[in-house]
């Protein structure tokens, strides 16, 4: 079913909200500074530092332990600002709240030169605890556009699936300076011809980017970032658009930032956490990030469960054991309604099985599909007044 609707509730209905889920994910940020090399400080992507705080990133270069350069109000170092607003919005205020335990960090100098970019990218690869990478400043590569730099970026992605490193992709333009960058800038990120459209690459607005990716990254996978307010942005932030300007960068799978007004009272929200294969003439199944999010830590404990077999007799009990945990792990999922349960009947749901290859005696194959719970987007409500 296509999606014609902002997120919202029309007319007057009381919503009664999943709960709240666990983990967060841990981002690989890779970004322009401005920063100038030294021997002990390299900025051409070949170093990857690891911070688990502001206090550790808000310092000189030159440090004992190097930071990525002291914050200011007006920086010019777009690493450090957006880590600002990441840390801010990460910040716990009340102990349900999920924060980041750590995150990396690559810095890239200026942002312009391409090879820094690239051994960035190769870098990135090498923390598979992280799931998120992050680009901030992509925009400024010299002699390399956007888009190119995108295309190449998702096929490393997707190349890495194949290892079970599996992981998604944002970026924004213009964060320098949000304010020079207009929609239809954004909407020409997604087209089919002058852009992306991967399910693992997201693009967003530049106006708080850091904060955006903050509460996207303290989000349980097995929910729309979109349904959590912002924990550090005040209502009347975000830019005024109207209805339709909304609708547009939406269908444009563009994340966005927006007040959602309701009864008087104001909620900041991500519009939705679309991937920029939204956009597509026809879209698949996983161009909302919950979508790919929930399937993705569905298939983190499927790999877990087939490690155990690796190099073990591939005996009728053992290709039944793990047949047993698999089965075990989408019923968890089904149970805590993540996914939905499998039916023959209409042969829709989750199922997974385990076969033996037909062309490789020395490989098992698990083929069938993933079905994860679909998010509330829009409470269509009928009434009729009577007297």
């Amino acid at each position: 079913m296509p999606i014609t609707k902002l997120p919202g509730v029309y007319y007057n209905e009381r919503v009664t909200y999943e709960l709240t889920g666990e983990g967060s994910k841990i981002p690989v940020i890779i970004g322009a500074t401005g920063n100038t090399a030294t021997d002990d400080y390299k900025i051409d992507g070949t170093v990857i530092r690891k911070f688990t705080g502001w206090e550790d990133v808000n310092k000189a270069t030159n440090a004992e332990v190097p930071g990525i350069g002291v914050y200011s109000e007006n920086t010019t170092n777009q690493l450090s600002k957006f880590l600002h607003e990441f840390f801010e919005e990460a910040r716990l205020q009340v102990n349900s709240d999920i924060g980041v335990p750590y995150i990396y960090v690559i810095d890239v100098g200026d942002g312009k030169t391409k090879q820094s970019w690239l051994n960035a990218l190769n870098l990135a690869k090498t923390k598979f605890d992280a799931t998120i990478e992050i680009y901030v400043g992509a925009d400024a590569i010299t002699s390399y556009e956007l888009k190119a730099f995108l295309d190449g970026a998702y096929a490393a992605i997707k190349e890495g699936t194949k290892d079970l490193d599996l992981r998604c992709a944002f970026t924004t333009k213009g964060y320098n300076n949000p304010s020079s960058v207009t929609d239809a800038q954004l909407i020409a990120l997604t087209n089919e011809s002058t852009g992306v459209q991967y399910s693992r690459i997201g693009i967003t607005e530049p106006l708080l980017f850091g904060k955006t990716m903050a509460r996207i990254c303290c989000t349980p996978a097995n929910t729309e970032p979109g349904f959590y307010e912002y924990r550090s942005v005040e209502p009347g932030t975000f830019k005024d658009r109207t209805k339709a300007e909304m609708l547009t960068l939406q269908n444009a799978g563009i994340i966005f930032n927006r007040d959602e007004h309701i009864n008087g009272k104001v909620h900041p929200k991500i519009n939705l956490c679309v991937s920029s294969s939204f956009a597509a003439t026809t879209r698949p199944a996983d161009a909302l990030f919950h979508a790919r999010f929930n399937a993705d830590a569905l298939l983190r404990e499927v790999f877990e469960a087939c490690y155990n077999q690796i190099k073990a007799n591939e005996s009728a009990t053992n290709l039944a054991y793990l047949q047993t945990r698999i089965n075990k792990i989408v019923n968890d999922k089904v149970s805590s309604e993540e996914m939905i349960k499998y039916d023959e009947k209409t042969g829709n749901g989750t199922r997974l099985i385990v076969n033996q290859s037909d062309s490789d005696p020395y490989s098992l194959i698990i083929t069938g599909q993933m079905h994860p719970q679909k998010c509330t987007v829009a409470i269509e409500v009928e009434a009729t007044v009577k007297l």
